[in-house]
């Protein structure tokens, strides 16, 4: 699989790819060596990010480095980077050739979504980001990984103290812009396999299962006692779920 089609993991947000740290191994002893980037604004990526919030930027960027690997590829993304890989699907359609959705949604965001992700960026640029662990933390992790799994808790708070202002300022008015995309899922012709986990408080079972139904070839994987960052959270069960669809889709 790995050598006609490479898997791209993009992820969340305000992480960085570290977040999936834990999920390589596992991937690599199954055969799979992943391309595992930090997303513009985003780890040791700090290109620019220009003065119109758009997620089609981070598309483009990563639409080159699979143009860069030489064969379309198996995208998968973790929440923003969910969202990442549906712009790809959308806009670039012939450099995807399967799409992992991992604790995401395809549906656009409610007005008061909109509105308080735009509050939320407003903050930022008044405030900082200082408290932005601490808002956030509760969403991302369930309460079995925070009182079972501390470290992962400290894990996650470092890389978002790591996520510069301005990144997450931009990113939150780029995410209250997407579109809708369960037609994208709709018009995919390739396999797609959703991973959510099972007390996701942000994009729940009930999402992912829309997602599943609404593309031609799903396969849905729950998994129990994660939340919204299940590749760290739950790094063993994300590795074998994707390493076991890929064997039986693409080789």
């Amino acid at each position: 699989m790995a050598a006609t089609n490479p898997l791209v993991l993009l992820h969340a947000f305000p992480v960085d790819r570290r977040l999936w740290e834990d999920v390589v191994p596992g991937l690599r002893e199954a055969g799979i060596d992943p391309i595992v980037p930090d997303l513009r604004g985003f780890g040791d990526n700090r290109g620019d990010l220009p003065s119109v919030p758009n997620l089609d930027v981070l598309a483009d960027d990563v639409a080159e480095l699979i143009k860069n690997a030489g064969a379309p590829a198996v995208v998968a993304g973790v929440s923003m980077g969910g969202y990442v890989a549906m712009n790809l699907a959308r806009r670039y359609p012939e450099l995807v050739s399967g799409l992992v959705f991992v604790d995401t949604k395809a549906g656009q965001d409610a007005e008061a979504m909109i509105e308080g992700r735009h509050a939320f960026a407003n903050q930022v640029d008044a405030q900082g980001s200082d408290w932005v662990a601490d808002v956030m933390i509760p969403n991302l992790l369930s309460e079995s990984t925070r009182q079972h799994l501390p470290g992962v808790e400290a894990r996650v708070r470092e890389q978002i103290a790591d996520c510069p202002p301005v990144t997450i300022s931009w990113i939150q008015r780029a995410m209250a812009a997407r579109p809708d995309s369960l037609p994208v899922l709709e018009d995919f012709a390739g396999p797609v396999l959703v991973i959510v986990g099972e007390n996701d408080a942000m994009s729940p079972p009930s999402e992912a299962l829309l997602m599943a139904q609404a593309a031609r070839e799903a396969t849905l994987v729950e998994v129990p006692d994660a939340g919204h960052l299940t590749p760290i959270e739950a790094p063993s069960i994300v590795a074998k779920a994707i390493s076991e669809w890929l064997a039986e889709r693409f080789e």
